[in-house]
């Protein structure tokens, strides 16, 4: 007679005993729940900061040095001796480190395989590194860029909209990771003379830096290249501003493909990674994908009184106690724009959703 399994058991479940293969299953889950219970217990003992923490690279110092263009699953693309393109693979010990676009790296060419030319031993000590808040607590920050001179915000007036909430974010950003920021206006030539952007009013009486530009016109391009030189600088931007159009123009050629707008008014990513572009007299582009949000989620809210200069302490502690609508409390107030008032709250409230890795923020 012909024995009868379970559901699930093979026929050779008899030789293991009966019930071996729902032991194996109950022990792998076993496993699961102790690594997600190890991962949970390691995000909760770690604050932000030593999160990003590198490796100590001193060891490694006689290796030759390296600038990450490209990461990619498996393999990094980094710029060697005489700026040589050149692909690696991350050493044991950095597995678990992330890599972004401008790190500096040690990296060994006796290490080979069939796919890389060199092994990336370490990253050196990074002077900065600009980063947005993550989407949930597992992963606390979305990096985006390291070692920066500068970051461009490119934004459109007319088509795709210009967001001053937009602005508002890149500048907490750029705070958080003290670099300088420069809102780039893209296709000027679609405003007239008489226009006076409205929404750039409060940034007027700041010292924020504003470049208007037009890929087709050519005005504010002599301006932003003489800015390149010996610099890395950051691209930012909603999809369909014209970063792309801006970098081909700014290095007169082809180096990003570009695309028109959706019959919806809103831009299609043509870029879909994060790289590193070299421009002029050592000078590096880090061109990312456009995005839809800049999230200041667990960053501190400190920045907000660089960003909201006319507000007092008693408003910025707790914005949420004044009501945006109530005319005597805008009154009150006497501000010259009353819907910054609003901008505030949004972002004091993001900045709340903290996570256990921003601890005493």
């Amino acid at each position: 007679m012909n024995k009868k399994f379970k559901l699930g058991q093979s026929n050779h479940a008899g030789d293991f005993g009966e019930t071996g293969s729902r032991r194996e299953g109950r022990s792998q889950s076993k496993r699961r729940q102790l690594q997600t219970s190890q991962q949970r217990s390691q995000i909760e003992s770690h604050d932000s900061k030593s999160m990003l923490d590198l490796p100590d690279a001193a060891e490694w110092q006689h290796l030759p040095k390296g600038i990450v263009i490209q990461r990619y699953s498996q393999w990094v693309d980094f710029l060697g001796i005489d700026l040589k393109p050149l692909r690696g693979t991350l050493s044991g010990k950095l597995r678990g480190v992330s890599l972004v676009c401008g790190d500096q790296i040690h990296y060994d060419l006796a290490v080979k395989t069939s796919e890389t030319l060199a092994q990336i031993q370490a990253i050196v000590t990074r002077r900065n590194l600009l980063k947005r808040g993550g989407i949930d607590d597992r992963n606390p920050w979305q990096l985006i860029a390291a070692n920066l001179d500068e970051v461009w915000l490119c934004a459109s007036v007319l088509r795709p909209a210009l967001k001053p909430s937009l602005i508002e974010r890149a500048q907490v950003l750029a705070l958080d990771a003290g670099i300088p920021l420069i809102v780039v206006i893209t296709k000027s030539d679609e405003l007239k003379p008489s226009d006076k952007i409205p929404e750039l009013e409060p940034l007027r009486s700041t010292s924020q830096t504003i470049i208007k530009c037009s890929s087709r016109s050519g005005e504010g391009l002599d301006e932003l290249r003489s800015l390149l030189p010996n610099k890395r600088v950051g691209l930012l931007g909603h999809s369909g501003v014209g970063k792309s159009t801006l970098l081909n123009c700014l290095l007169n050629r082809d180096v990003s493909p570009t695309g028109a707008l959706s019959k919806f008014g809103t831009g299609k990513q043509t870029t879909t990674s994060t790289r590193l572009i070299p421009t002029i007299e050592q000078g590096f582009i880090v061109d990312t994908p456009g995005f839809r949000n800049l999230s200041v989620r667990g960053i501190s809210r400190l920045w907000l009184s660089e960003i909201f200069p006319e507000f007092s302490g008693a408003v910025l502690n707790d914005p949420l106690r004044f009501d945006p609508e109530d005319e005597e409390i805008l009154s009150e107030l006497d501000l010259e724009f009353p819907e910054r008032l609003q901008s505030l709250q949004r972002l004091w409230s993001e900045m709340a959703e903290k996570n256990p890795n921003a601890r005493g923020q």
